[in-house]
């Protein structure tokens, strides 16, 4: 007897709809993975009596990886095939969280947050090598989005997740029990999901003329049943300085700067809400908890929202209305009285939410533009290690002016990074405006 999953192609598991879903999964954990300490700070500063500056150091450690790991793991993906990659990826982090939770010393707790990092520089270039593999122009920009929205889900659910369990059960068991989930789904989508090679992106690329719905190709499965892997063409050889000189062409440059200033806002956003919503407007914590709880609950909806918009309209007038709008949101936020009414701060801030999630799947869509097709892993790689690069430092940046000035010129310097994000989106357009047609 067939399988049900036969009669619609899309739900194989080498169809648009299971690839797309089963690596916005696996996005998913890794965010709630980026996330699963910070609602722990005080149960583990209680605990390993740290400072602030140590605490923060465990999200930093789950960072610093990603910054020289993910070119040379996209460079990977690109040779031997996304869908093994993740499943390491997602087993090392989910390792590095559930072994945090057997911790004794502080010193085991930031090398296991280090370890954790180390399989998060997988999630980027394996899942959007895995994306391009099964969609095409038009619907992409929904692909991209579900992608983004299992990422900002994680982000909403790590705090109910593992703080929920950390206070009814103690900071051991959360760990434990978020860490275990990644083993769970790892073995599932090592069973489930059909493995997409280099080649395959080549001969879909090569072949596409925009009808129906792109699938893996069969003869996936046989290599996989057969244990013959595709051989390396010509083109991967010439080594790491080949790959360097590949990544540093000045488009693939704007991307990674655009990257980097926009996770820059993003961070800021969501390391400091709280800091603002305390110090700036007066809130208790418990509704300072809530306002960034807004702030996330509406990036995750516009996420969603700015998936069709992708696929409909050029990325570059939703990018520069969606971080001009977030831009004017978090000045008005600075702006307003500490009077304001817990209501009102609300709907502003999940408007701001609204407006970066809106124009992330476009920023992902902008970025398949400049990737060229077979080396999608490294190309999101070297984006998203600019990427890393804004998280890793605008935490510092942000903290150093909230202590020497205030939390209100901390987002005054966010609303400056969103409209220079904004204003390289223009300059680009600009470029492409005067770039000869066929050029």
């Amino acid at each position: 007897m067939g399988s049900r999953t036969d009669a619609n192609p899309r739900f194989r598991r080498g169809g648009t709809r299971y690839i797309v879903g089963a690596v916005s999964a696996a996005h998913f954990l890794s965010h709630v993975y980026l996330l699963a300490f910070p609602p722990l700070f005080p149960l583990l500063g209680a605990e390993f009596d740290l400072t602030t500056a140590q605490l923060g150091l465990l999200v930093t450690a789950i960072y610093l990886p990603t910054l020289f790991l993910q070119i040379p793991l996209g460079e990977l993906v690109d040779r031997i095939g996304a869908k093994r990659i993740l499943v390491g990826g997602l087993v090392v982090t989910s390792l590095g969280v559930a072994l945090s939770g057997l911790a004794t010393s502080y010193w085991l707790l930031l090398a296991f947050a280090f370890l954790s990092g180390i399989g998060q520089s997988v999630f980027h270039p394996a899942d959007y090598a895995l994306l391009e593999s099964v969609t095409t122009s038009e619907n992409q920009g929904k692909a991209f989005s579900l992608h983004t929205f299992g990422g900002f889900a994680g982000f909403a659910a790590a705090p109910v997740l593992v703080g929920g369990i950390g206070i009814r059960y103690g900071w051991q068991a959360a760990l434990l029990a978020a860490g275990s989930l990644g083993f769970v789904y790892a073995a599932i989508l090592l069973v489930t999901a059909a493995p997409v090679y280099r080649c395959q992106i080549r001969e879909r690329a090569a072949s596409a003329d925009g009808s129906g719905e792109p699938e893996v190709a069969a003869s996936s499965d046989d290599r996989i049943t057969s244990g013959n892997e595709p051989e390396p063409d010509a083109s991967d050889d010439g080594g790491f300085v080949a790959t360097v000189s590949q990544l540093l062409q000045p488009k693939l440059l704007v991307v990674f700067g655009f990257y980097l200033l926009s996770m820059m806002a993003i961070v800021g956003l969501q390391s400091f809400t709280t800091v603002f919503a305390v110090d700036a407007l007066g809130f208790g914590d418990a509704s300072a908890n809530n306002l960034l709880t807004a702030y996330l609950v509406g990036t995750a909806i516009g996420v969603i929202a700015g998936g069709p918009l992708a696929d409909r309209l050029p990325f570059q007038p939703i990018l520069v209305v969606a971080f001009a709008a977030a831009a004017s949101g978090v000045f008005l936020a600075v702006i307003i009285p500490s009077s304001t009414g817990f209501a009102a701060a609300v709907t502003l801030f999940t408007c701001i939410g609204l407006a970066i999630g809106v124009a992330l799947p476009s920023r992902d869509t902008f970025a398949t533009t400049v990737a060229e097709a077979g080396s999608t892993g490294k190309s999101f790689g070297f984006f998203f290690t600019g990427l890393s690069l804004g998280a890793v430092i605008s935490p510092a940046l942000l903290g150093v002016v909230i202590d020497e000035v205030s939390v209100g010129a901390a987002f005054l310097v966010i609303v400056a990074i969103l409209l220079v994000a904004a204003s390289v989106i223009v300059g680009v357009s600009l470029v492409d405006r005067r770039r000869p047609s066929g050029a």
